[in-house]
């Protein structure tokens, strides 16, 4: 049975300059190279059009949680609904994720947040019911690859980790209950021990790819 992934790279450096991006790759050739029957879509949101949400698509939300159907939207409107939720299909289809950024200014880069933006959508991947919303994703699985320059998961700054928490929240907000999360944290500090750090979290990768096959058979 194929397996269907997508791989969300949020980064505009070169793969060869990023931590992230060499642990995605590395993790992206661990499961491909475990079976042929994967597909493994990339996602570039620094090179992919990624529509951002604006005044054409907030009253097109409005007026569609109205009761309006597609067809009945202003051009503009309709326009961008449809390449948002063209993503959105996109992330639906799939069976597990795999995102690389690095942790920016204590949240994750301006354009991964603007694809999440693109995901987090009401009736497609979570619905409002009397007890409250409840994710529409099911048997999915996401694996996150965050490199920081300090160290954010404990200490005095772990207050201000507003990235793999953020995603963290939002997967499970929308149905997707196996996250596993790669952090390497001090790349920028520990400069002797960077190599290293990155060596340790393609190991990681390497578990997280042996999971993945245990989990979807």
């Amino acid at each position: 049975m194929v397996k269907r992934g997508l791989y969300i790279k949020a980064n505009p450096k070169r793969e060869e300059d990023s931590n992230s991006l060499r642990v995605g790759r590395h993790l992206v050739d661990a499961i491909r190279s475990r079976s042929d029957e994967v597909v493994l879509e990339e996602i570039d949101v620094y090179s992919h059009p990624i529509p951002l949400i604006d005044g054409h698509f907030l009253s097109a939300r409005e007026k569609m949680a109205g009761g309006a159907a597609l067809e009945q939207l202003d051009p503009e409107e309709r326009a961008i609904v449809e390449r948002v939720h063209r993503f959105t299909d996109t992330f639906i289809a799939a069976d597990f994720y795999i995102f690389a950024y690095p942790l920016w200014n204590f949240g994750v880069p301006p354009l991964l947040k603007a694809y999440i933006d693109t995901i987090k959508v009401a009736r497609k991947t979570f619905r409002y019911t009397p007890e409250g919303p409840v994710g529409l994703l099911k048997d999915k699985t996401a694996i996150l690859i965050q490199s920081s320059g300090d160290v954010y998961s404990r200490g005095p700054l772990a207050p201000f980790e507003h990235g793999s928490r953020y995603l963290q929240s939002v997967l499970s907000f929308i149905g997707v209950e196996r996250i596993t999360t790669i952090l390497m944290e001090g790349m920028d500090t520990a400069l002797e021990e960077r190599e290293a750090k990155r060596r340790r979290a393609m190991e990681l990768a390497d578990l997280a790819a042996a999971s993945l096959f245990a989990e979807t058979g």
